[in-house]
Parts: structure tokens; C-alpha cells; sequence
């Protein structure tokens, strides 16, 4: 048992470590350097992506049922989806006034103030708060005031829709889709970040997955409320 104990909170560090990156990746743009910082999001996004697959492996909600790993993993999203890539916006003039943060800080705000914001059956609830993503490719893509309203507006609008969007690291639906093109993404962007000046070519390849990523969520929205819609339904006697 106590080495079960100890695998268990060494996966509880694990998550943990993830606020720790997103803390130097904040101190990384707040010295304007934004493709380390970017980097470090990206290890912190890593982290996310495998904590959750550790600790169910693991049991390790049944082995240390007085701590929740799952409360500290929202902690470590907030600071590594929302505030760093919020910040990094508003620092490095990537939107026409720095009260445009209002927009996709409310959007999160709302999105894990949802009780049902992951769905019982694992998906995410409204836009997911890849705020990461939208910070990194209006960095790349360094567009004028009106395309960076429109980069924050419609992930903020989608938010409030609720629509399901893809857990990769739970769902099962499109997986195998979904894992090799997210990990071809992350080996791309790694690649786009460590140069001076990224081809922007290839920073449009790149967007393929998190233009996937919404299409597909939007089919499997579509695709489970025809199922609902022709399921039988069961007449209530009076």
C-alpha cells in the first residue's frame, strides 16, 4: 500500500509541476520572451494531456480519496489556458486595448464556473478555454485590430454555446484522429518555436488541427443530438 501511496503523490506532483512551468512561462513573457514562454505552455499543455491518463492508470483517486487531483489540474489551467496567454496579449499589444482581456477572461471565467463543464460523458462543455492556442497564433499571425477581435469574440461567444467539444484525453470517439494529428501539431509548433523567423507556410499547416479540432467537435455535437433524436422514446403512463 505504500508504495501505491507514493506512485500516487509522485502523480499528484506531476500535475503540480505543470503550475510550476506555467509560473516560469509567465515570468518568460513577462521578460518579452515569448517563444520560451510559448514552449513552456506547451510542456505545461503536455503535462495536461497525460496526468489525467496517469492517475486513472493508477487509481489514484481511490487510493487518495481526500485529495483531489482533479481540482488541483482546474488551479493548473486556469494559470497555463487563461492568465498567461491572456497576459501575453495584452503585454506584447496583440489586441487594439488591453481591455479587450475583458472578453476572454469572462469566457473562462463562465467555463469553470460550469458545474457540468466536462460532461458526464467526457466531453467539454462550450469552448474549452484553449486561450493558449488563440495567444500563440495571434502571435504568429500578428493580425490588425479587427482580426484580433474576431480571433478572441468568437471563442468567447462559443463558450457560452452549449456545445460538446472533444476530451481528447478521455474521450474515445476519433481518438486515434485525434492524437496523431495533435501530435503531429505539438512536434510542428515545438519546431515553429524554436526559429527566428517561423515560415508562415507552415504556421498554416499548423492550424489544420485546431481547425480539426472544431469541426470535428461540431460533428460529434451533431452527430449525438440526431442520435438522441432517433432514439424511441418511452411514452409515460398516467
Amino acid at each position: 500500500m505504500l508504495r501505491k501511496k507514493t506512485i500516487a503523490w509522485l502523480i499528484h506532483c506531476y500535475t503540480a509541476s505543470g503550475a510550476v512551468v506555467g509560473m516560469l512561462a509567465l515570468i518568460a513573457a513577462a521578460r518579452e520572451e515569448i517563444p520560451l514562454s510559448f514552449l513552456l505552455l506547451l510542456l505545461a499543455g503536455f503535462i495536461d494531456g497525460t496526468d489525467g491518463l496517469l492517475a486513472r492508470r493508477y487509481k489514484v483517486s481511490e487510493i487518495l480519496p481526500k485529495f483531489s487531483g482533479a481540482y488541483m489540474d482546474n488551479a493548473v489551467d486556469v494559470l497555463t489556458y487563461i492568465f498567461v496567454p491572456i497576459f501575453i496579449m495584452a503585454w506584447m499589444e496583440l489586441l487594439p486595448s488591453v481591455y479587450w482581456i475583458a472578453v476572454p477572461t469572462f469566457a473562462a471565467m463562465y467555463a469553470y464556473g460550469q458545474v457540468d463543464m466536462k460532461t458526464d460523458d467526457h466531453y467539454f462543455l462550450g469552448f474549452p478555454s484553449y486561450w493558449n492556442v488563440v495567444a500563440l497564433y495571434m502571435w504568429w499571425i500578428k493580425p490588425g485590430p479587427i482580426g484580433a477581435v474576431l480571433l478572441i469574440t468568437v471563442p468567447a461567444v462559443l463558450t457560452f454555446i452549449p456545445t460538446r467539444y472533444l476530451y481528447p484525453s478521455r474521450n474515445t470517439y476519433l481518438w486515434k484522429t485525434t492524437w496523431a494529428l495533435g501530435s503531429c501539431w505539438f512536434i510542428l509548433c515545438l519546431y515553429l518555436l524554436w526559429q527566428e523567423e517561423p515560415s508562415h507556410n507552415l504556421v498554416l499547416l499548423s492550424a489544420i488541427y485546431p481547425v480539426y479540432y472544431v469541426v470535428a467537435s461540431f460533428y460529434v455535437e451533431w452527430k449525438l443530438r440526431m442520435e438522441k433524436r432517433s432514439a424511441p422514446q418511452v411514452a409515460v403512463q398516467e
